[in-house]
């Protein structure tokens, strides 16, 4: 039983000491050469973060289209409530 806490007791870990354990092993594979077939995944992740990165882009510039012309909407309606104030009262 001593055994089984001490091994739960070491999978738990605080998140530093979790990041610290994900940069030590990004290192040890960056330490590493890289042959054909890495190289071919870096390629393969680098090109789905670059479609990642446009879609992102196509999105935000899309948000903000729709962002515009829902204030404009908003700005017209607000324009012909007062007038329909103005000249109903």
């Amino acid at each position: 039983m001593d055994n089984k806490q001490q091994d739960e007791q070491q999978s738990r870990m605080s998140r530093s000491q979790y990041r610290q354990q994900q940069r030590q092993a990004e290192q040890k594979s960056s330490d590493e050469p890289l042959t054909g077939t890495a190289d071919h995944i870096y390629s393969r992740e680098a090109a789905a973060g670059q479609r990642h990165d446009e879609t992102v882009a196509e999105k935000t510039a899309r948000l903000k289209r729709r962002l515009n012309i829902a204030i404009v909407a908003l700005i017209v309606a607000i324009i012909i409530v007062y007038l329909i104030l103005f000249y109903v009262g």
